[in-house]
């Protein structure tokens, strides 16, 4: 599974009702986020659109994919995640891929 991949599915993911089915779903789709993967991509604003959704409002509206409350953050799969993607996209953005454009998120 790609990056690109892992977040066409999130969404999918994020448009359906709320259940337990979807929660259990999301927590599911969050433990397999393809790390490996995050050093490969060179999509500047498809890792900082992850970023945006996994780092919940105000960067982006309210998911289950949303990393939880400051004090609860340390033990939240996102907080390694989002660490991983932003130091991706402060390399990239030093080697000049990406433009010089702010960040989107």
């Amino acid at each position: 599974m790609t990056i690109a991949d892992w977040l066409e599915l999130a969404y999918a993911i994020d448009q359906r009702r709320l259940s337990a089915a979807k929660y259990a779903a999301e927590a599911r789709h969050m433990r397999a986020f393809p790390v490996g993967e995050i050093e490969a991509e060179m999509d500047v604003q498809l890792l900082e659109r992850i970023v945006a959704l996994l780092k919940g409002p105000p960067h982006y509206r309210r998911t289950g994919f949303g990393q939880p409350h400051r004090g609860a953050r340390g033990a939240a799969p996102q907080t390694p995640i989002i660490v991983a993607l932003k130091n991706r996209v402060t390399r990239l953005r030093a080697a000049g891929v990406g433009g010089n454009l702010p960040p989107s998120g």
